[in-house]
């Protein structure tokens, strides 16, 4: 089947809309508009700074920036020098950090200033020939004020295709560290399109964001929907509870995506009577909680949608009819993308059967082009020409699919996907721990927390709060655990693997809960 854009490159869309809608907002920031020519005009500038550091074709530059005006030339100037974006989450620190800018071999760093010295921290990175700062006080940094201020190119780097790569995601690793995945210009421009037609979006919508940029969520599904229809995108900082509804206001929105955490958490504040007196019509997240689905929906005068997808996939690749959504089903598959339920030996199973979900798209550059320089990993991934994502699902008697769980060891908590082996190696750096598990446990506000259990050496003391501040100085806030118990030993199998799945079964239990009892006394001698 054809595209649905047509435009086979980001930088050809941003031109053509900043030649055609020049004065009309594309993006706003906390309020702050950027026009189309302008946007074009400040990606153009970061393009030409980039050239004159001698920033290649396919060099990766990394991005370490919260939300921001500034993100946006950044990341569309990197992709108009034909590199590759490198986005890094603004919590990683540490060895996740270090990781992440050492393997994508990046060239440059594209950071706020404060963060600049996150990733002094993390180590030294001999790759990184320059490094630019969004605001004050970065130390061997220059301004990135300079880059909007220096000669622009005259045009975007020539060469660029569909399959020319855009972007490397570093997901969560299970086994190992994380993969980067690559995603082409097409990638980006496809998800945009399809996102809008399959949610019958039109240019009179005004697409909102307030999740983090640095995510394919808001670059895919709301920054490159909101270019496809040529409408305005607003974003704001970070998710606020109380300042929520004051956003979709104060920009008129219409469509916004969010979590699941953040609907439950929009839903227990105390109902006003004025609840449904906002602009918004659709509101697209996963998961939804269905416990909540309708009532959330009369409350607030919005329709729920909700779809599944992997950063590999080019974000959604199943996705529920915008006229005819199911609640507690993820959907059915969109038209470009193929899925299969198997079994193993990827032997197709029969409706109602649980199974891996397989997913194959059927336009070329929609989903991942590789895992970088990962070449094995690739190969297992893609065996067959399917996408394998190790998550387990079914296909309903009505043809509608469902998310079970996953296979692959990873935790999904507040939107973000955790590799419980980067946090268990941390772990297993303190002194005190002889071995430990890490697993995710159901979420009163959707998704999962992370709960540990661990093994304490011989004669050890280790006091729970303790272990969860070695955790907090050593990996993201968002991977640090909320659960710890000790135990003299774990399940394993014959061959010494921890059995994870009788742990999960278990749940939280009579775990330490830092939320809690934080500060608690709670040691365990051995």
């Amino acid at each position: 089947m054809d595209a649905y854009s047509n435009f086979a490159t980001v930088p050809a869309l941003i031109a053509a809309r900043a030649e055609g809608l020049a004065e009309q907002t594309a993006v706003s920031f906390e309020g702050e508009p950027c026009s189309f020519a302008e946007l074009e005009r400040r990606a153009a500038r970061v393009q030409g700074w980039l050239g004159e550091r001698g920033v290649e074709k396919g060099d990766r530059v990394a991005i370490l920036m919260r939300n921001s005006l500034e993100f946006f030339p950044a990341w569309l100037g990197v992709a108009r020098a034909g590199a590759v974006s490198v986005p890094i989450n603004t919590a990683m620190m540490g060895e996740a950090l270090a990781y992440t800018l050492t393997h994508s071999e990046s060239v440059g760093l594209i950071a706020d200033a404060d963060l600049i010295a996150v990733v002094d921290a993390a180590g030294s990175f001999p790759d990184l020939r320059w490094r630019l700062a969004l605001g004050d006080g970065a130390l061997d940094a220059t301004p990135f004020a300079e880059a909007l201020a220096s000669d622009p190119a005259p045009a975007a780097a020539p060469g660029l295709e569909g399959a020319t790569p855009m972007s490397i995601v570093y997901t969560s690793g299970t086994t190992g560290m994380p993969k980067g995945v690559v995603l082409p210009h097409q990638s980006f421009t496809n998800t945009g399109a399809y996102f809008a037609h399959h949610l019958r979006l039109t240019p009179e919508d005004r697409l909102h964001t307030c999740l983090p940029l640095f995510h394919c969520n808001a670059q895919q599904t709301g920054f490159m929907a909101a270019m496809s229809l040529g409408t305005r995108f607003s974003v704001n900082a970070k998710f606020s509870v109380s300042r929520f509804w004051s956003w979709i206001e104060e920009s008129e929105s219409t469509v916004t995506n969010l979590m699941g955490a953040m609907l439950t958490l929009l839903h227990k504040v105390e109902p006003g009577p004025g609840d449904a007196d906002n602009t918004l019509r659709l509101i697209a997240s996963a998961p939804i909680p269905q416990e909540i689905h309708k009532a959330f929906e009369r409350r607030f005068g919005v329709k729920l949608f909700e779809g599944y997808g992997l950063t590999e996939t080019g974000t959604m690749a199943i996705a529920n009819p915008i006229d005819d959504v199911r609640p507690g089903a993820i959907g059915l598959p969109l038209e470009h993308n193929e899925v299969r339920i198997v079994e193993e030996g990827d032997v197709d199973v029969e409706p109602g059967t649980p199974g891996q979900i397989l997913i194959r798209g059927r336009i070329p550059n929609s989903m991942m082009l590789e895992y970088f320089k990962e070449q094995e990993k690739t190969a297992e991934a893609m065996e067959g020409g399917w996408f394998h994502t190790g998550d387990v699902g079914k296909q309903r008697e009505d043809g509608y699919y469902v998310f079970l769980d996953r296979m692959k060891d990873t935790i999904r908590r507040r939107g973000e996907n955790i590799s419980s082996f980067m946090i268990e190696k941390s772990i297993l750096d303190h002194e005190s721990v002889l071995e430990c598990a890490v697993f995710g446990v159901p979420s009163e506000l959707s998704e999962e927390d992370v709960k540990v259990i661990a093994v304490l050496r011989a004669g050890a003391e280790l006091d729970p709060q303790e272990l969860v501040d070695w955790c907090a100085a050593r990996m993201a806030d968002f991977m640090v655990p909320r659960y710890v118990e000790y135990r003299d030993s774990l399940p394993k199998t014959e061959t010494g693997r921890v059995q994870k799945f009788d742990l999960r079964a278990e749940g939280v239990g009579a775990a330490w809960d830092r939320e809690r009892d934080g500060d608690r006394a709670g040691t365990r001698r051995r």
